[in-house]
């Protein structure tokens, strides 16, 4: 099936270095997008008029807690996943399946990660793609636990701190032997979450903990109780982890100091953006586009650069060439604009400003999956689809 956008102001691509493209039409044929040329529309069975809003790649939620298909236990919530979908995620990263009930040792949370990494290599909530299956780490984890979740197709180890395994020196073992797999390795930061009576054992990660441990991402290093303010400098240095994380489930102060740390080194190459839905928090539906608005309004970061991080950038920690608007892409896009009465002229611009932008259609895989955000305040202009 071919479908056409046409007549769009801005595009945005979720490339790091170079986050804005001039085109005002994408051609998507197959689920992919095959053209930037108008001329390339030959036989479109559906056409999107934007009305001169900006089209961007979907965004990737890089810290989810998802059990099986779209239910929290945390939060007794059904239809979270298809809620993000209204707030522009179109694709969310497990960071372990830490609510999933009767976790008990090291056979029982290779189990449960993959149990939800079959599931969701299958299961698609309203067309958004789940990376279910991030192994959380126990006392009685070896690398035999590694090796199977590896041949299964699994590809994330869990927040190391949140299973039973709190010392970092056996995590870094355990997480230097599943990175030269080729996995990606989440370490919680800060106060540990954990209610049972291994939470007592190491109630808080600290930047040393992180060296020791030698993961991929500081997961959400301004979590409630944050990181200090050393531990957070110490994370930015170029000796860090590859990627720092920051979600909307935590301290507004602390996640400025690491986008501006990064920044001040030039290295926003290494920031990720995550919500850690869903948690006592709650359900964010919204929580990536709250998270770019302040990185945007409050740490003065490019609106476009923002969303590069949050989309393509943040699908190509995980091993993933998504959330991008190039030719040969997947098809995942969001049409959005500024909002019905707001003072802004343009979804970049509402975003600078730390606004939500209201989001018109989102698409996956080249069908349209939302129509009218039910999340977002409604945008300003409403696209017209035919076909």
């Amino acid at each position: 099936m071919q479908l056409v956008l046409h007549n769009i102001d801005q595009v945005l691509t979720g490339v790091l270095d170079a986050p804005m493209l001039d085109t005002d039409t994408i051609v998507v044929d197959g689920g992919r997008i095959v053209s930037l040329d108008a001329g390339a529309a030959t036989t479109a069975d559906v056409v999107v008029d934007c009305k001169q809003m900006t089209v961007a790649p979907g965004l990737v939620d890089t810290h989810v807690h998802p059990t099986l298909g779209d239910y929290a236990p945390k939060q007794q919530s059904s239809g979270y996943l298809e809620r993000m979908m209204h707030g522009a995620v179109t694709r969310a990263i497990s960071a372990g399946e830490v609510h999933a009930p009767g976790r008990s040792g090291a056979e029982s949370a290779l189990g449960i990660a993959l149990g939800a990494f079959h599931s969701f290599d299958r299961h698609r909530p309203s067309g958004m793609k789940v990376h279910g299956g991030a192994m959380l780490l126990e006392k009685d984890t070896d690398t035999s636990h590694i090796d199977r979740a590896f041949a299964s197709g699994m590809r994330i180890i869990g927040e190391i701190g949140v299973g039973s395994l709190k010392d970092p020196v056996r995590a870094g073992e355990l997480s230097l032997y599943a990175r030269e797999l080729g996995m990606t390795v989440h370490m919680h930061c800060g106060c540990t979450s954990d209610r049972g009576p291994g939470g007592d054992e190491h109630p808080y990660f600290s930047a040393e903990d992180v060296m020791e441990a030698r993961p991929s991402i500081a997961s959400h290093a301004n979590t409630f109780a944050s990181l200090s303010d050393a531990d957070i400098d110490m994370l930015c240095e170029d000796g860090g982890p590859p990627y720092v994380e920051v979600v909307q489930a935590g301290g507004t102060r602390s996640m400025l100091r690491v986008v501006e740390g990064l920044a001040e080194r030039d290295r926003l190459d290494r920031l990720l953006i995550g919500t850690d839905t869903p948690t006592g928090y709650g359900v964010t539906s919204l929580g990536i586009l709250k998270t770019i608005g302040d990185v945007c309004s409050l740490g003065g970061v490019a609106p476009e650069t923002a969303w590069a991080i949050a989309s393509g950038h943040a699908a190509a920690a995980f091993g993933s060439d998504g959330n991008t608007v190039e030719v040969g892409a997947v098809a995942d896009l969001v049409v959005m604009d500024a909002s019905l009465g707001s003072v802004c002229d343009t979804a970049l611009d509402a975003i600078a400003a730390g606004e939500f932008p209201g989001v018109a259609v989102v698409i996956t895989d080249g069908a349209i999956r939302v129509r009218g955000s039910l999340c977002t305040l409604r945008a300003r202009r409403v696209a017209g689809i035919t076909g």
